[in-house]
């Protein structure tokens, strides 16, 4: 059996500049959401002892550019990666803006499918994760 929990739009440490601009202790409450959102599901892998994290992207807002959300996240995914569970990520098209998501250095335990796509196959567990990830925020139309 594969066992696994899935993720996905976390947009850690967004902004919410709607919601600053009404009340700012709201802002920060819910800012730190996201973090806590991500700290709780790497718990919940940990304590369920799962095979694997899938994280299917928008781990990131854009453009972000702070490189203390990045830390957090290599923090996270080392907590996965010293209790042996592998992560399979997708960039979203926000991941794709990011300049973190092309320099972020991950644990080995993590995986990030490219805008070609691919397939990591798990022999022990008769499993195979397929993924692609956006290469450019914007697809390229494939209609008119």
């Amino acid at each position: 059996m594969f066992r696994f929990v899935h993720t996905a739009d976390l947009h850690l440490d967004a902004p919410l500049k709607s919601l600053a601009l009404k009340d700012e202790n709201l802002s920060d409450l819910v800012g730190n959401a996201t973090r806590r959102a991500l700290e709780r599901i790497v718990d919940l892998c940990l304590k369920e002892q799962v095979d694997a994290l899938l994280i299917a992207g928008d781990l990131y807002d854009g453009d972000m550019r702070s490189m203390k959300t990045a830390a957090f996240l290599v923090s996270e995914m080392e907590r996965l990666n010293e209790a042996g569970i592998r992560v399979f990520m997708i960039r979203g098209n926000h991941d794709a803006e990011s300049v973190l998501t092309r320099e972020l250095e991950l644990p080995p335990n993590v995986h990030v499918f490219t805008g070609h796509g691919g397939s990591v196959e798990i022999s022990e567990k008769a499993v195979t994760i397929h993924g692609v990830s956006f290469a450019k925020p914007h697809p390229n139309k494939l209609w008119t």
